[in-house]
């Protein structure tokens, strides 16, 4: 603090200028990682949920307790929309279906530990056909 006495004005005013800076440098790094880190939590629970076969919309409802403001017959056409799709259940865990799409990290994992490759639609087929339970569509 004894050193603070000996500087003068202009030199104080720089350094409360630059503490300044690097304080807001600082506060929009921590802005932007809380976002970042929000975003990542939000992918996680997005995988978790089709992990397990439900539909997002669904699950926010049970959450947030009311209607996200989807129109109900918006939710009947994107349930219908997967209506006509083979449903295909993990023999060792009926709570992992998959319908269509990305595929769930249990089915790429569950495929690569048995010699297939998630990435070749031929073996893809052959996987399900082969390791999976067909659901009524």
């Amino acid at each position: 603090m004894d050193d603070m006495h000996h500087l003068s004005a202009d030199e104080l005013n720089a350094q409360l200028e630059a503490l300044t800076a690097e304080r807001e440098a600082l506060h929009a790094a921590l802005i932007h990682r809380r976002e970042a880190e929000k975003a990542e939590l939000a992918a996680e629970i997005k995988a978790l949920i089709s992990e397990r076969g439900h539909e997002l919309e669904q699950i926010i409802e049970l959450i947030v307790g009311r209607s996200t403001g989807r129109k109900r017959r918006r939710q009947r056409a994107a349930n219908d929309s997967t209506a006509n799709y083979i449903r295909y259940a993990d023999p060792d865990n009926p709570e992992n279906v998959y319908i269509r799409g990305r595929m769930p990290n249990w089915l790429t994992e569950k495929m690569a530990a048995n010699g297939f490759d998630p990435d070749d639609a031929e073996q893809r087929q052959q996987f399900k056909d082969q390791h999976l339970i067909k659901l009524a569509a």
